[in-house]
């Protein structure tokens, strides 16, 4: 019998389930992430989380500061996997709460929910490690294409991993994406999980970022994707902000990371963004749980 409650209890151990109970996990989760819309509706309150990158410690001790999805309701903007020793955990813990907490935890496709990605930074090589094959990767990974691309936390905060595309003036254009794919280099999807806010090079509207994927965008693109809206702020994660959480362009764009002493070893402050039922912002900061984690064996 699959009982999401006594594997919610054994991941909290990080204990490994069985193939078997990962796949009906990853089943279940997949036909609700189906259900929902590319730009899923959040009321408020809410606490909205950045980047976890497979540090499995701290995302445990992120629902100590921040409570639990059966005391409050969560958005996570992605990047839960690759980088971290314990990608395989994180996910399973979210996907479990996900599961028993349908309509209080929302998570949102990162940039490294994708199979070329998760190939590179670990999160391949830990399934392949614990199971000798490749197929709970590759039920996960499926799984990441039907994930949301955005949210709306009380009509007027846009949440997404990564920001802005020139594609998509309109939340109606986010809304008609073909998420259901593997993440592609360029086009609209790629847009929403890679691109970047900017202030260097006097960019007011966009520029091809850096990174070979998406856009560098400056405060005219925030400023009309907010009017067009109705938005009042953009929120993302995507780029490590040391402090736990950075304002952009006049406070109308802010990337909040969730990741404390990212990889081990930037011992940065990592947060949770709490709005209110005014749309009020408060920030709770917290740091890694024990900066000597090691790797497992």
């Amino acid at each position: 019998m699959f009982d999401p409650h006594q594997l919610l209890e054994l991941t909290l151990k990080k204990q490994k389930l069985s193939e078997n109970q990962l796949k009906e996990l990853v089943f279940r989760v997949q036909t609700l992430f189906v259900m929902e819309p590319n730009v899923v509706s959040v009321p408020l309150p809410v606490q909205i989380c950045g980047d976890l990158h497979g540090q499995f410690y701290d995302v445990v001790n992120l629902f100590k500061v921040g409570g639990t999805p059966e005391q409050c309701k969560y958005i996570f903007m992605g990047d839960y996997v690759d980088r971290g020793y314990y990608s395989l955990e994180v996910i399973t813990l979210l996907y479990l709460y996900k599961i028993i907490y349908p309509n209080q935890l929302y998570l949102l496709r990162g940039n490294h929910e994708s199979r070329a990605i998760t190939q590179i930074y670990g999160f391949y090589d830990q399934c392949l490690k614990y199971y000798q094959h490749s197929s709970i990767w590759k039920g996960f990974i499926e799984s990441f294409d039907y994930m949301p691309i955005a949210a709306i936390a009380g009509e007027q905060v846009y949440c997404v991993h990564g920001g802005l595309s020139p594609q998509c003036p309109l939340l109606d254009d986010v809304r008609i994406i073909g998420r259901a794919i593997e993440v592609p280099i360029r086009g609209a999807l790629a847009d929403c999980l890679w691109s970047d806010p900017t202030t260097k090079n006097m960019v007011e509207y966009f520029k091809p970022s850096d990174r070979g994927a998406g856009y560098e965008y400056g405060p005219k693109a925030v400023e009309e994707f907010s009017r067009s809206n109705g938005i009042q702020l953009i929120a993302r994660s995507h780029q490590l902000a040391p402090e736990g959480y950075q304002f952009h362009f006049n406070q109308t764009c802010v990337t909040v990371w969730s990741c404390p002493n990212y990889m081990y070893k930037c011992k940065n402050y990592a947060s949770i963004m709490q709005v209110d039922n005014h749309h009020n912002c408060n920030f709770l900061l917290f740091t890694a749980v024990d900066l000597h984690e090691k790797k497992p064996d």
